[in-house]
């Protein structure tokens, strides 16, 4: 939905609206439709400006917001940020969408609040001034908000419960305190510092692990605000935030669930169509991203069936370049039932070349594999047909059960209770649903691990453990309190998983073409049903996804529900880094400094690409992650 840049320095300096300035100046991106400023000197005197050229008015400032926006709900200029109370002593700037604002917005006017605008916004800071740091438990959506309380002398800063929308912070040199809804602003006012690398994340990303995934980002210093929490700064003598929990999702386990798996299949489906319906109010044109997979098409089958307005939808396949990872075939089926208004694009390797250098400025680290890349692509496209909002189907398999790891928890359990009888019958299930016999599936999930030969990195450089992050000795065994396997995995996925990077990635791909991407799966009452689920409603009789699955077969073709593969974003990476990107590669692998950082060992890694040419392994996702790290640390002018 919108930018925002925040710099403290209760001690001033005279580049103070310089390098707000510049925190403001990279994000464009982030919110073509309107700006806003605010300043606040040493007297507590508000400097409040819709254009930057009259904050040089302001008397020795030392707090600043700026705000970029994008008109998504109340398309009228009352909805401006920085959005001030009456009496111009709490002030707020939001990122991102609160979709119970309606119902919010009711129960406070009914304790007096008297609303200007039509949006969600001041429903915000309505709720801020009647209940305090507790109304972040009472906002259901997608947010990073910002507060000034010059009541109380405060900035408090919060997130939303899974991280969707971003928040980060540094405290730099001078004591100065910067938040910003993307990396590459505090960069731009780091007042003559060098950026510098993360090297223990640099060396677990060379590695492809890096779990589990903490606040850390890949540049030293530079953390994350993390989800579901809110923290308060003292603005006369700000000290590095200590962020406190508003919710907790460990809350949330099967012990007391009393249901039935019908009526659970029934919750599931009014929960998520709820989901849906509120992840489609929007003043601009709104779509949805359709895959092939059973994610994307659930969500679009139930759009249409709730009578919304029918979701033109966007896909990226490679039906003649690389057919066996293209998923069109699904969307035809899914499109050509449903009547649906789809458009498709894809990309080539003359398109990466282009675009490399855009997209990692975009994801502000180097990804682990391409199919970031497509979904940069992906949205692209969404933004050359005009939509503004778009329905992404991230996280299911994380909250529904949907990776084979979940199955094979969920086997274990059953071979540790002596339940052999049960997961014997499990084991049958999966083999007929993949058209595999059952000592395979077993092989798989059970004793492959112990014969597959480990990958060894002697081109990796020392760097240190990361065990020097304040949150790794918790996050390596925090799984929650469910008893189960499955849901204790599904914790650790939503927690300390996947789910933070692909949800970073999904803002900065939408947000670099001014697309808010909303993801009705993180819906936070859909999670909580999910969570209290026990584990045989998420997997069984061959299925993942069993409880979402069951929803789907009632909307969704059968070429889709009954698919046994499951290919995520896929892309034909190794044809491609054989083939036309090799020299890309090699060029970015051989550039001076990259070799010169100490992150690799340089005649080790030509040894390793030497033998990845000759054919002595086919550890491609290595080589690609040598190359994206490459051009990254170029882009970013990273000092090791």
């Amino acid at each position: 939905m919108c930018g925002i840049s925040i710099l403290l320095n209760p001690a001033g300096s005279p580049d103070f609206i310089e390098r707000l300035i510049a925190m403001h100046a990279v994000i464009r991106h982030r919110g073509p439709d309107g700006e806003g400023f605010l300043v606040v000197d040493g007297d507590g005197a508000v400097t409040r400006s819709d254009t930057a050229d009259r904050l040089g008015a302001a008397a020795a400032p030392r707090v600043g917001f700026a705000f970029r926006r994008l008109k998504i709900c109340d398309l009228s200029e009352a909805a401006n940020q920085p959005m001030g109370s009456a009496d111009r002593r709490t002030w707020v700037v939001f990122n991102g969408e609160i979709y119970n604002f309606r119902e919010l917005r009711l129960e406070l006017e009914a304790q007096g609040h008297v609303f200007r605008t039509h949006g969600d916004t001041e429903v915000v800071l309505a709720a801020y001034e009647q209940w305090g740091e507790r109304c972040f438990d009472r906002l259901d959506g997608m947010w990073g908000i910002a507060i000034l309380d010059l009541h109380r002398n405060r900035l408090v800063i919060s997130r939303d419960r899974f991280g969707i929308k971003p928040v980060y912070w540094k405290v730099d040199r001078d004591g100065a305190m910067l938040f910003a809804s993307e990396i590459k602003q505090i960069l731009a006012a780091l007042d003559g510092e060098k950026p510098r690398a993360n090297r223990p994340l640099i060396a677990a990303f060379l590695r492809g692990y890096r779990y589990p995934t903490l606040e850390e980002t890949f540049f030293e210093g530079i953390r994350s605000v993390p989800p579901a929490t809110w923290c308060e700064i003292d603005l006369a003598a700000p000290a590095e935030p200590r962020f406190q929990s508003y919710w907790d999702l460990a809350d949330y386990t099967a012990s007391h669930n009393t249901l039935r798996y019908d009526e659970a299949v029934a919750l599931v489906e009014d929960r998520l169509a709820t989901a849906i319906a509120s992840h489609c109010q929007a003043d601009v044109k709104v779509g949805a991203l359709l895959s092939g997979g059973l994610d994307s098409s659930t969500l679009v089958g139930l759009a249409h069936r709730e009578g919304l307005p029918r979701l033109p939808t966007y896909s990226i396949g490679y039906r003649d370049a690389a057919p066996a990872f293209c998923e069109m075939p699904y969307v035809d089926a899914m499109t050509r039932r449903d009547g649906i208004e789809n458009h498709e694009t894809t990309f080539d390797t003359a398109w990466i070349g282009d675009n490399t250098d855009r997209i990692l400025w975009t994801l502000e680290e180097p990804p682990l594999a391409m199919p970031a890349f497509a979904q940069y692509r992906m949205f692209e496209f969404c933004a050359e047909h005009g939509a503004t909002v778009i329905l992404d189907g991230q996280g299911a398999d994380e909250i529904t059960g949907g990776y084979g790891y979940h199955q094979r928890a969920f086997i274990k359990e059953r071979l540790l209770r002596r339940q052999l009888l049960a997961a014997w019958s499990e084991l049958r299930a999966i083999a007929r649903r993949e058209r595999r016999s059952t000592t395979m599936v077993f092989f798989d999930f059970f004793l492959r691990h112990y014969i597959r030969r480990r990958p060894q990195f002697p081109w990796i450089a020392d760097a240190g453990p990361r065990t020097s992050d304040p949150d790794f000795a918790h996050a390596r065994t925090d799984y929650g309190r469910d008893i189960s396997l499955v849901n204790r995995q599904l914790y650790f996925d939503v927690r300390w998983g996947n789910v933070k990077i692909v949800l970073g990635y999904g803002d900065r791909n939408a947000m670099a073409h001014s697309i808010e991407a909303r993801v009705p799966y993180f819906d936070r009452a859909f999670v909580e049903l999910l969570f209290s689920f026990p584990d045989t409603f998420k997997i069984g009789h061959g299925d993942r996804k069993r409880a979402l699955r069951d929803v789907a077969r009632r909307f969704v073709p059968a070429e889709i529900t009954e698919r046994a593969d499951r290919m995520g974003y896929g892309t034909p990476d190794e044809a491609m880094i054989r083939g036309p990107l090799s020299q890309v590669i090699a060029d970015a692998v051989n550039d001076t400094a990259f070799r010169n950082a100490g992150w690799v060992v340089p005649e080790e890694t030509d040894r390793f690409l030497r033998d990845f040419r000759e054919g002595r392994h086919n550890d491609f996702r290595a080589v690609w992650r040598l190359f994206a790290l490459s051009r990254w640390a170029s882009r970013f002018s990273i000092t090791a």
